[in-house]
């Protein structure tokens, strides 16, 4: 078959990398699409995956958002028009799951936030088959017109992708000055998101760090005007440009993210991680700490003393993160196994699992 997949958002790169890599060993043709935003064809390029690039982000406004989203549809119906591929696959993209119900190819999507209501909207009630984490309650997403048949949950999150082929390096602490270990990885709040309704520039962060004084902070702005609020703190590292992030949580002692990917992906990786995210929580985040493998406090004095805790205790935190993880779902089994039943069937069954949670509704 060939299948197109749309990659709209730096971490969906990471997520698709390991499904792209096992599609083209199986022998599928595929066809990558992507737009300009956040460093987006850098990472492409460093995972030596080939693309379209269609489109761009339209920035923090929603008539910028608009504008963007619409013209990127057309781009794209034109180019899939001509490519005719035979399925879609995509996370939280705006564009291709309509494009792909327009042209009547069969879809298989991933969501993970259940808060980005607008964004849903314009996604699921175009997505054939709908993946998503278990933690999510299943009539969060049908209110967002989700059809209760194509739903299948994963018991699992999407930065499990992340680590497929993934050999921790040092390359990149050494490029830091940095050693194994001795340092903290923090990541800023996610200000352009569509779901994230707050207008401050100061990060939460900014008053943590002072609290932490003694240890290197490998900092990830997601944004110039971010960049320069933290330049003035002596320990503070701020990478100048793409870089190997995911060696970088697993050589970390500990992750403080104001938002959820790199959080995440240094759970996957069995790193102690606190959550300082100043809006409303994911599903998943609550699952993750419900779990016991996951902190979250917006309170600076609370996150220093848990801090300066998983710090202390590291090994144990590492030894139980890890044996939580051990026992979960990876997305991209669960993607590669859906793609495998639509080609012998030329379907997706039924999930009752999907239909039992409507009826108790």
């Amino acid at each position: 078959m060939k299948i197109w997949v749309d990659i709209t958002n730096a971490p969906h790169a990471h997520f698709f990398k390991g499904i792209i890599r096992e599609l083209e060993k199986r022998g599928h043709e595929v066809l990558v699409t992507t737009r300009e935003f956040d460093g987006l064809t850098g990472i492409l390029d460093m995972l030596g995956v080939d693309y379209y690039v269609v489109g761009k982000h339209g920035g923090v406004t929603l008539e910028g958002k608009l504008l963007a989203s619409s013209e990127r549809m057309y781009l794209l119906s034109r180019l899939i028009i001509e490519e005719k591929p035979d399925m879609a696959l995509y996370k939280h993209s705006a564009e291709a799951p309509r494009v792909a119900f327009g042209l009547q190819i069969p879809s298989i999507g991933f969501v993970d936030n259940e808060t980005a209501i607008g964004q849903n909207k314009l996604i699921l009630p175009y997505t054939k088959r709908l993946l998503f984490p278990k933690a999510i309650d299943a009539y969060e997403l049908l209110k967002c017109g989700a059809d209760p048949n194509g739903m299948r949950p994963i018991n699992g999150f999407s930065e499990l992708a992340h680590l497929y082929g993934f050999i921790p390096s040092k390359k990149p602490l050494k490029e830091l000055g940095l050693h194994s270990h001795s340092y903290i990885v923090m990541r800023t709040e996610p200000i352009k998101a569509n779901y994230f309704n707050r207008d401050a520039e100061k990060s939460v962060l900014e008053n943590i760090i002072p609290l932490l004084p003694d240890i290197p902070i490998v900092l990830f702005p997601r944004t110039e005007s971010q960049k320069k609020r933290f330049e003035h703190f002596e320990n503070v590292i701020i990478p100048e440009h793409v870089t190997d992030s995911l060696s970088l949580l697993y050589y970390a002692k500990l992750m403080i993210g104001a938002g959820g990917t790199m959080n995440r992906e240094a759970l996957a990786l069995g790193t102690p991680t606190i959550s300082t995210y100043p809006g409303k929580l994911l599903a998943v985040t609550k699952w993750l700490i419900g779990l016991g493998i996951k902190f979250h406090s917006t309170d600076p004095l609370e996150v220093s003393e848990k801090a300066w805790e998983l710090m202390r205790k590291n090994g144990t935190f590492r030894k139980h993160i890890r044996s939580i993880i051990g026992s979960m779902e990876n997305p991209i089994d669960i993607f590669l196994k859906e793609i495998e039943l639509y080609e012998e069937y030329g379907t997706f069954p039924v999930q009752e699992i999907a239909a039992e949670s409507v009826d108790k509704k």
